[in-house]
């Protein structure tokens, strides 16, 4: 609905422009003839100037009037062109819109009529009565004819409106050769008006300057008798004198001819250069003007035949709807059955994908809290063995302390405890402060120039929206305007890619014009003719701003999967760091020690081993010698023939 109020709009303004270019070139053709154009008249009585000189600026003031005039015939035909263009244009869009009203207007009865067929197919069904349903049957087919008729009256319609377009496109061909020729002709006719105006211009320069020569030669002569008369009468007394002033005048004479005739000579060959130039511009203008036609030529062969493949095309197509029409009938009652089938799974679908989406909603909350806890689990874990760790290696080194000190009596250096090389990911490990980011304030309220770059937007930008805008706008056609312009404006906004305030600011500051890339008070922006060019440019920055922004969030990525893995990393050498905390001298040292005290431990062991020996021994010979003090006091061996005192005191020689 807003196409014919633009397109009257972009008329009036073409309009305007025309009349304010011819009331320019008006004012300058009145300004060339009133001479007013330098500034003023030279007037004849001027001392300064001579007749050479006054004949070379009219000369020149008639020739620029020469090429004004020229000049405002081929801008007179330019204009003429511009506007019969223009008004065909605009009788193009008048028609182009009555043939898509009337073929809406037939879509929407054919429509009407087809439903209202379809809708008594299935009356006919419950028919019992022949008489009956044969006269519904009559009706049916009365109804489908008119529909037929329908489309039919729209193809001859349509194939009268392309033979009018074809006529049209010969006579437009026929109206632009016979324009191209005659503005050939006024060229030709100019060209040879300026050739003779140069030469007459440059003819009457010469007699101008003869003339001043005549002039100053006349006077110089008359001067010099009257200086010679009276030479003749004081010839005695100023004889040198009379010589000197002879002498002067002689080289100011002669300076004059030189002065002239070099200025004439100069003259002369810049007109025959500019003679020149002209002529070769319309040798280059006649050659231009030959390719053009032979191009048309071209054209107008290559449109026969594409016209007479159209018509080729034309009987096949309606070979192929004759087929067509045929398979339509089935192909509607398939569609009716499909429909029915399609619309139910599509409802069962609807519902498995509201399902599905509320399962995929709470499984990302699921995963969020399951991945909070186990990051939670995972650093309690970690400092449960962290601790353990920690005190096992403090055991370690209180025993390889108590080694260097009290055994080997060395002193003992304690060694760095801080297992984390790098700080950033032991300030990471301790813990991660989360970050709120800063919502901007989308409320704020827009300037004067946002809203008439909306109503730019709604004027220019219709192609924009969405088709499917477009018919909920005409089903919402009775809401109301604001509502309507909303929502045009949302769907170009969407389509632009104008998600929030800042992306509508980056669009302004190309609508405002302004170099800084500052909107704010900007109340003036572009006109509605620029309105392409600026959302040209702002797409074009939105594009390269999405191309940096993906590579920032690639390049933030790959930065988070390498710290990620530095962490995993450092966390390994943490713990290898921590195992290693004894160093390989020291455990090749209790190594060492410990082979010693092995050693020392048999030792000790033998030892202990002989003085069990010992003291077994020992008990066995106070246990004997007890034994053999009680067989020795005993009073059986007094009854003995040797009695083991004597055996004992007198042992028997071996």
């Amino acid at each position: 609905m807003e196409r014919p109020n633009s397109a009257d709009a972009s008329t009036m303004n073409a309009k305007q422009r025309i009349e304010q270019r011819r009331a320019k070139l008006d004012a300058a053709l009145a300004a060339k003839k009133a001479g007013t154009e330098d500034g003023g008249v030279v007037k004849d009585g001027d001392p300064q100037l001579g007749e050479g000189e006054k004949q070379i600026r009219k000369s020149r003031k008639n020739i620029e009037d020469l090429k004004t005039l020229a000049a405002a015939e081929v801008t007179q035909f330019r204009v003429t062109t511009d506007a019969a263009e223009s008004e065909r244009r605009i009788q193009e869009d008048a028609r182009l819109r009555e043939r898509l009203q009337n073929k809406a207007d037939e879509a929407a009865s054919s429509n009407r009529r087809d439903s209202s067929i379809l809708m008594k197919w299935n009356s006919l069904k419950t028919k019992k009565v022949p008489q009956d349903l044969l006269e519904a049957i009559e009706r049916q087919k009365e109804a489908c004819t008119k529909i037929i008729e329908s489309k039919d009256k729209l193809i001859s319609d349509l194939k009268t409106e392309l033979k009018n377009k074809d006529e049209e496109y010969v006579r437009a061909l026929k109206e632009q050769a016979t324009a191209i020729d005659n503005l050939i002709e006024k060229m030709h006719e100019r060209t040879r008006d300026m050739v003779e105006r140069y030469a007459e211009e440059l003819e009457a320069i010469e007699n101008a300057f003869m003339k001043e020569r005549g002039e100053l030669l006349a006077g110089q002569d008359q001067e010099l008798e009257t200086l010679m008369t009276k030479g003749r009468a004081i010839e005695d007394q100023n004889l040198r004198k009379r010589q000197d002033k002879v002498d002067e005048w002689q080289a100011k004479l002669h300076e004059i001819h030189e002065q002239y005739g070099e200025y004439y000579n100069k003259l002369k060959c810049q007109l025959q250069t500019e003679i020149q130039g002209l002529e070769q511009q319309l040798e280059e203008m006649r050659a231009l003007y030959q390719l053009n036609a032979e191009k048309l030529n071209y054209n107008l062969q290559v449109l026969s035949e594409r016209v007479k493949e159209n018509d080729k095309a034309i009987q096949t197509h309606k070979r192929k709807l004759a087929r067509l029409q045929d398979v339509l009938s089935g192909l509607i009652t398939k569609y009716a059955e499909t429909d029915k089938k399609f619309r139910h799974e599509n409802n069962i679908l609807t519902e498995s994908y509201r399902r599905i989406t509320e399962q995929y909603k709470d499984l990302q909350l699921k995963f969020q809290y399951f991945e909070k806890a186990d990051t939670e689990k995972y650093k309690q874990v970690w400092n449960m063995n962290e601790e353990e760790a920690m005190a096992l290696v403090n055991q370690c080194l209180m025993a390889d302390k108590v080694l260097f000190e009290q055994q080997l009596g060395v002193e003992w250096k304690a060694p760095d405890l801080n297992f984390w090389q790098d700080e950033d990911v032991a300030e990471a490990q301790e813990g991660e402060e989360d970050e709120v980011p800063e919502e901007e304030d989308e409320q704020q309220e827009l300037s004067d120039g946002a809203l008439r770059m909306f109503e730019i937007l709604k004027e220019e930008c219709t192609f924009l929206v969405d088709e499917r805008v477009k018919r909920a706008m005409q089903m919402l056609r009775d809401e109301g305007d604001e509502q309507l312009s909303s929502m045009q404006l949302d769907s170009i906004l969407k389509a632009l890619g104008a998600k929030n305030r800042s992306d509508i600011l980056k669009m302004l500051v190309h609508f405002s014009g302004t170099t800084d890339g500052t909107v704010e008070g900007v109340e003036d922006v572009i006109s509605a003719q620029d309105c392409i060019r600026a959302l040209t440019a702002y797409v074009e920055q939105q594009n390269r701003n999405a191309c940096l922004v993906n590579s920032k969030k690639h390049q933030q990525a790959s930065n988070e999967e390498r710290a990620r893995q530095r962490r995993r990393k450092e966390e390994t050498e943490f713990w290898v760091r921590m195992a290693n905390v004894i160093p390989e001298s020291h455990f090749r040292l209790w190594g060492t020690l410990e082979d010693g005290l092995e050693k020392y431990l048999n030792q000790l062991q033998d030892r202990a081993r002989l003085i069990d020996e010992t003291d077994g021994i020992r008990q066995q010979n106070d246990e004997l010698r007890a034994l053999l003090n009680t067989y020795m006091q005993s009073k059986i061996n007094e009854d003995l023939f040797h009695p083991p005192q004597l055996t004992v005191a007198n042992p028997m020689p071996q």
